[in-house]
């Protein structure tokens, strides 16, 4: 065995933390894109521009795309990840893969509410303001969501990281 990967043998053990890595990736993600939507929760537009749009993290098994009805096509990610890098080294190819990746980072194209609001610099002519479509009730939960895969994937990648020490000691 020459290099990291090569070998049935290593790309077997190896393959043991694709997954939580790759979920601790996706949850990232999920994160970053809650985060940004609660930054904007409360954002206006003038009257013919379209508030905020609330962003939803899709995730992909394979190459079965998860999909989630009424989101728009893909947006540029507002928040920089490093998941292409990271999947361009040697260590991810000999893991394989297992595991979940984001397919791409969506908008949810239902209209906030209206509000009537006509001292609002953003009102219409008849004094309503639309507001962006983020719930942060909602996103709070969902961040709650991510935030309990997240620790689940942690502790999958260190129980698997437990048993490749003691594979070696024996």
């Amino acid at each position: 065995m020459s290099a990291l990967g090569e070998g049935p043998g290593v790309r077997g053990l190896l393959r043991g933390l694709s997954a939580p890595a790759s979920g601790l990736k996706a949850q990232k993600t999920r994160i970053d894109t809650i985060v940004l939507n609660l930054a904007n929760a409360g954002t206006t537009a003038p009257p013919g521009e379209v508030p905020f749009q609330r962003r939803v993290v899709e995730f992909q098994e394979g190459t079965r795309p998860v999909r989630t009805p009424g989101l728009t096509a893909p947006t540029t990610p507002m928040v920089p990840g490093d998941w292409d890098a990271a999947r361009a080294t040697g260590i991810d190819r000999a893991m394989g893969e297992e595991g979940v990746r984001v397919a791409g980072i969506f908008e949810d194209a239902t209209e906030g509410p209206l509000i009537y609001d006509p001292g609002h610099p953003d009102a219409d002519e008849q004094g309503y303001v639309r507001l962006s479509n983020v719930d942060p009730t909602q996103e709070m939960i969902e961040l709650l969501e991510a935030r309990r895969l997240f620790e689940a994937n942690v502790s999958a990648f260190e129980a698997m990281k437990t048993i490749l020490r003691r594979s070696i000691d024996i």
